[in-house]
């Protein structure tokens, strides 16, 4: 992945990120009949957090050619500093405590899942067209090549 591309994911996965969390949190409040409040920090820590799960990508950049074993590495890599940057940013902002921290890394785990799945997605699907322009280009070509 080029730093370019690599950027284009780190704001697409903040966005995700973004709107999961205000999902859940809005969830929660409605399925337990809690009074949510916010202030401007709250939103401005929730998109910090956003922003921070989408660092970690930055590792993926110049790994197209690399190995299935070295993929999984990174990969693995990658799972680790984001629950690092996530839990680490809920700590500090006071939002992780004993009593709420399974329901977070659900939480996290769903996130992640959602976004990892919405990028392999759009990645099949940019294969999928470049592959089909490649045959289109060969077919053609090989007509060419009968007479």
């Amino acid at each position: 992945m080029t730093v370019k591309e690599t950027f284009k994911v780190m704001f697409f996965l903040s966005c995700v990120v973004t709107t999961f969390l205000l999902l859940f949190i809005g969830l929660q409040g409605v399925v337990f009949s809690q009074e949510i409040s916010f202030d401007g920090w709250d939103l401005l820590k929730l998109i910090s957090i956003a922003f921070a799960s989408a660092l970690p990508t930055l590792i993926f950049v110049g790994q197209e050619d690399a190995s299935r074993l070295k993929t999984i590495v990174i990969s693995s890599l990658h799972f680790v500093l984001t629950a690092g940057a996530v839990f680490g940013l809920q700590a500090l902002y006071g939002y992780l405590d004993a009593t709420n921290a399974f329901s977070i890394a659900v939480v996290f785990l769903v996130i992640y899942a959602t976004a990892y799945t919405a990028i392999e997605i759009r990645a099949k699907k940019l294969a999928d067209r470049l592959n089909e322009r490649i045959n289109a280009f060969h077919g053609a070509q090989n007509e060419t090549h009968k007479d």
